[in-house]
C-alpha cells in the first residue's frame, strides 16, 4: 500500500541489504514468466555477453572488481538485468567452456522513495535481493559506505543506473550523473589502500525495448484520445494516416507545451520570469527551438516549487528535481518528531498542513519531470513505432499527473501497445584503475578524470544503441 504523502509521516527507515537465497532463487525462477506476461516481452536478444562472462570469471579469480552501469529507460529494467545475469551469462559461459563457481548476481542501488509508490513490500524484497537504498536528493554517506563495501568486499559486484532515473527513451542516453565514475575511483582507492591488486572496472550495459509494426493502430488511437481529452479537436478531424501521423503528434505536443506554458504564465507570474520564446511562431523544422522552449518551461515550473520551499535553482533539471524531492520528504517524513502519535491535535494539524503543502509543491516538480522528455526531434529523426510510443507514453504521463485527482481520468491506465522485444548489450569494460594515478595527482585532475570517465561511459552506452525498425 502506497504511503499517504499528504499527512505527516515518521522518518524514513533505511533497510540494510541482506541477501536471502530463497527469495533470490524464487525471483530468478519467476523472471522469465514476469518478462513475458507482465512486461510484454515476446523476445529477448543479448549481445556481447562474452565480455561479462570473462569479467565474471576474473572477479571469481580475484583479479578484478566491477560495477555494472546499466541504461534505465523504463521501470522494467531490473528484470532485464536479472535475465542477463541469471540466464544469459550462464548460457554464454557454457558455450565458451568457462566454468563459473556461482550463479551470477549483483547487488544494486535503488531510490529510497520507490516503496512510497510501489508499496511496503519493497522494504523487505529489495534488501533480500542485495539492494542498497539511497536518498538521491542529499549526500547519503551511509548508503555510499554500503556501496563502497559492496564493490570492494562483496561476494557479487554492484549494479547502478548512471542516468539516475528512467528517461522513457530506449534510443537516447540521458545526461549521466557523475556518481558512478566517482564511486568507481573511490573503490579503486580503497583497493589500493588495502594493498590489493584487483583491477577496478566499470562495465556499461545497454537496455532497450522495441515494438513491432502491429502497434500502429494503437498509436493512432492514443493520439486521437489525447487530442479529444485535451479538447484539441474542433469538429470532425480527418483520420490519422502514415502521411499525417507525425504532424498530428507534433501539433499535439506543441499544444500541450503551449497550454502548460500559458497556465504557468497566467497563474504563477510572481514566481517566474516571462518566457523569451513564443511557441506559436515555431515550425516543425525548428525542433531545436522546441527543445529550448521545453527546457525554458521546465525551468519556470521548477521555480514555482523552489520558491515554495525557499531554495535556489542550482544544477541541471535532474539535480533540481532531486533537491526538491528531498525538500518535500524533509517536511513529510519528520526526523525531528520522535512519536507522531504523541503530538497534540494542534501540533498534528500544523505538521499535516506542512506535509500537504510539500506534497502540492512537488506536484509541480513531477510535471516538469514528465514534460522535459517530450521532444519532437526524437520521432522525426527516426519515425519508428517504438519512438512514437515512447513519446506518447511521456505525454500520457504528463496528463496522468495533471488529472491524478480525477478518479474518472482516462489517463490512469496507460494504453496497451502490444508486445515488445528486449535487447541487452554488454560494452567493453572500462578500467578505472588505469586512470587512478592521474586522478590522485591533484584535485583538478580528479575532477577531470571523473568527467572523462563519465563521458566514456556515455559513449559506450550510446554505441550499444541499436536503431529500431521503421
Amino acid at each position: 500500500m502506497a504511503v499517504d504523502l499528504t499527512h505527516v509521516q515518521p522518518a524514513l527507515k533505511v533497510y540494510p541489504p541482506k541477501v536471502n537465497p530463497w527469495i533470490l532463487n524464487l525471483i530468478r525462477l519467476v523472471t522469465p514468466f514476469w518478462l513475458k506476461n507482465q512486461c510484454g516481452i515476446k523476445a529477448v536478444e543479448t549481445r556481447y555477453v562474452d565480455r561479462l562472462v570473462t569479467a565474471t570469471k576474473k572477479f571469481e579469480e580475484g583479479k578484478s572488481r566491477y560495477i555494472l552501469a546499466f541504461r534505465h529507460p523504463t521501470t522494467d529494467d531490473p528484470f532485464a538485468m536479472m535475465h542477463l545475469l541469471s540466464v544469459a551469462v550462464p548460457k554464454e559461459a557454457q558455450a565458451m567452456g568457462v566454468k563459473l563457481q556461482n550463479m551470477p548476481h549483483s547487488s544494486f542501488v535503488y531510490d529510497r522513495g520507490i516503496a512510497l509508490w510501489a508499496g511496503d513490500y519493497i522494504n523487505w524484497l529489495f534488501p533480500a535481493l542485495g539492494g542498497i537504498s539511497i536518498f538521491r536528493g542529499k549526500l547519503d554517506r551511509p548508503a555510499l559506505n554500503f556501496m563502497r563495501q559492496q564493490i570492494t568486499s562483496g561476494d557479487v559486484p554492484l549494479s547502478m543506473a548512471p542516468e539516475g532515473g528512467t528517461n522513457g527513451k530506449s534510443e537516447i542516453v540521458a545526461e549521466l550523473e557523475p556518481g558512478v565514475a566517482q564511486i568507481g575511483f573511490w573503490a579503486a582507492e580503497d583497493l589500493q589502500k588495502a594493498g590489493r591488486t584487483e583491477e577496478m572496472l566499470i562495465i556499461p550495459i545497454g537496455i532497450q525495448y522495441e515494438y513491432d509494426h502491429g502497434a500502429w493502430q494503437a498509436i493512432d488511437q492514443a493520439i486521437a484520445t489525447i487530442e479529444k481529452e485535451c479538447a484539441k479537436e474542433s469538429g470532425t478531424k480527418p483520420a490519422i494516416t502514415p502521411e499525417n501521423r507525425y504532424q498530428r503528434l507534433y501539433d499535439l505536443g506543441l499544444h500541450l507545451v503551449n497550454w502548460v506554458d500559458s497556465h504557468y504564465q497566467t497563474f504563477y507570474r510572481q514566481h517566474i520570469a516571462q518566457s523569451v520564446l513564443d511557441p506559436r511562431s515555431l515550425t516543425p523544422e525548428q525542433s531545436q527551438n522546441i527543445a529550448i522552449l521545453i527546457h525554458d518551461l521546465c525551468d519556470r515550473i521548477l521555480r514555482v516549487a523552489e520558491t515554495n520551499f525557499g531554495i535556489k535553482a542550482k544544477g541541471n533539471t535532474i539535480d533540481r528535481c532531486r533537491r526538491l524531492e528531498q525538500a518535500g520528504w524533509d517536511r513529510i517524513f519528520r526526523n525531528d518528531i520522535k512519536d507522531i502519535e504523541q503530538l497534540s491535535q494542534v501540533e498534528r494539524s500544523f505538521a499535516d498542513q506542512l506535509a500537504l503543502e510539500a506534497y502540492h509543491s512537488n506536484w509541480h516538480m513531477k510535471i516538469a519531470e514528465s514534460v522535459i522528455g517530450i521532444t519532437s526531434d526524437y520521432v522525426r529523426q527516426h519515425p519508428s513505432p517504438s519512438r512514437y510510443i515512447e513519446v506518447i507514453k511521456l505525454m500520457w504521463s504528463v496528463l496522468n499527473r495533471i488529472t491524478e485527482r480525477d478518479p474518472k481520468s482516462v489517463f490512469k491506465q496507460s494504453p496497451n501497445f502490444g508486445d515488445r522485444k528486449l535487447t541487452v548489450s554488454v560494452a567493453e569494460p572500462l578500467s578505472v584503475s588505469a586512470l587512478l594515478g592521474e586522478y590522485q595527482s591533484s584535485r583538478a585532475a580528479a575532477k577531470e578524470c571523473t568527467r572523462k570517465l563519465t563521458d566514456d561511459i556515455t559513449k559506450a552506452l550510446k554505441d550499444l544503441v541499436k536503431l529500431s525498425v521503421i
